[in-house]
Order: C-alpha cells, then structure tokens, then sequence
C-alpha cells in the first residue's frame, strides 16, 4: 500500500519577529492612505499597539528606511518618503552584490536588453540639444584617452571622470524616452559597474571612444540602422582587466 506524502508549508511561527513587524508597518501605510510627508505614531505608541520591544520596532523602521518607504529624523519622527525608483534599483542590486562576477555579468546582460530594446524609441525622441550633450561627453572621453595614450605606463589617468562621461552618455540617450524606471535600472547598473570593475587596461579607453564615435556618427546622419549596429558593436565588444 503506497502512502501518498503530504505537502509541506512553512512554520510561520519560525518567521522573524521584525519582518512580521515590518509587514504590519506596510499594511497600516496603506490602509490609513499615508503620503510622504506624513508621520508614523510614535515609537512608544507602536511598540503599544503592536505588542513589541523598542529594539524589534527599530529593526521593523531600519527595513522600512532600507526600502526607502520611510526615513527618520530625530525630533521630528518617522517620515513617509515619496517612492523613488533610484533607491529601488539602487537598493536592489546592493543587496545582490554578495558574487561580484555574476552580478557584473547579469546586470551587463540585462541593460545590453533594455539599450538595445528602446532603441528606436530613444532614436525618434532625441533632440538637438541631447545631440549636442552626447557630443559634450564624447569629446571629454577623447581628451581623456589621448592624455592616456601619452603615458608610458599603464597607470590611468583621470579614469573617474571617463567613467562617469561614458556613464553620462548613455543617460543622456536614454533620457529622451521619458522613462524613468529605464534610466534609474540604468543607472543603478552604471553604479554597480563602476564599484566592481576597478582596474582597466588603457586599450579599454580607445576601444570605447571609437564606440561611441560611431554611435554619435550615426545619430548625426539620422541613420537609425547605423545607430542599431554602432549599439550593437558596443555591446559585442569586450574588454580585457589587469590587477
């Protein structure tokens, strides 16, 4: 006679006592329509009302603080922020920062998508004006890299301010949509790039400049199809690290 296993669920009790807090937190927000800039009780009235010691309710308030639903000020209490999709992104991939190489990978794979996805949108939307900034920031990774191909060592300079030129740049071309939870994925994956890949090879400097000349080359033509494969010439691209 077979006997037929039973499902198994999870003991609820064995959930952490914050993170029930936390969720009744976030339930009381919504039900009582809170907006940012309006308060939570005090902690002496939550830890009443919610049957908690002091410490458990901080734990609850510093996970709130991390998802930036709250924020807390001294004297003035605990503040409902407004929602904002740079901390999400920002916030997420923080916390997926434990396996360096894999994140760096993933988050690559996922705006070589999103770029290449929004191509035409980001193409038909772009104005002179954003035409002349991506130029601004084209011209800065110039200068950069031929100041760095004058060095007889290996030793970058001004390798920051390239960084943040190329991140600039793609900013600026997809700005033009108009949408916001693009660029701040976007941007939350420049910044987890720019904390991981420390160390550069100067080849990496020209590899890169010639790249985005030809993205702004096609983009000046109003070439879309030039525009699609300079994009995907970036992409394809890869680029060698030293220690």
């Amino acid at each position: 006679m077979s006997h037929t296993k039973a499902p198994t669920m999870k003991n609820l009790k064995s959930r952490k006592l914050y993170l029930q807090v936390y969720d009744e937190l976030k339930d009381y927000i919504v039900q009582n329509q809170l907006k940012p800039g309006d308060k939570l009780p005090t902690e002496m009235e939550m830890c009443t009302l919610l049957g908690v010691s002091r410490n458990v309710l901080r734990e609850a308030i510093k996970s709130l603080e991390i998802s930036g639903i709250v924020s807390s000020k001294p004297g003035v209490g605990i503040i409902i922020q407004e929602f904002n999709t740079d901390f999400l992104f920002h916030n997420l991939l923080y916390n997926l920062a434990g396996d360096s190489e894999k994140l760096l990978s993933q988050t690559l794979a996922v705006r070589r998508t999103l770029e290449l996805g929004f191509l035409q949108e980001a193409f038909d939307h772009l104005t002179q004006e954003d035409l002349i900034l991506l130029q601004n920031h084209l011209e800065i990774m110039q200068n950069i890299q031929k100041e760095n191909s004058k060095q007889k060592n290996l030793q970058l300079i001004f390798g920051a301010e390239f960084y943040e030129a190329d991140a600039n740049f793609h900013q600026t071309l997809f700005a033009s949509t108009g949408n916001t939870i693009l660029s701040s994925i976007i941007q939350a994956v420049w910044a987890c790039d720019k904390y991981h890949k420390q160390h550069i090879q100067p080849p990496y400097m020209e590899q890169t400049v010639a790249k985005h000349e030809k993205i702004v080359a096609a983009l000046l033509a109003k070439d879309f199809e030039a525009f699609k494969q300079a994009m995907n010439y970036h992409f394809n691209v890869h680029y060698k690290t030293y220690d």
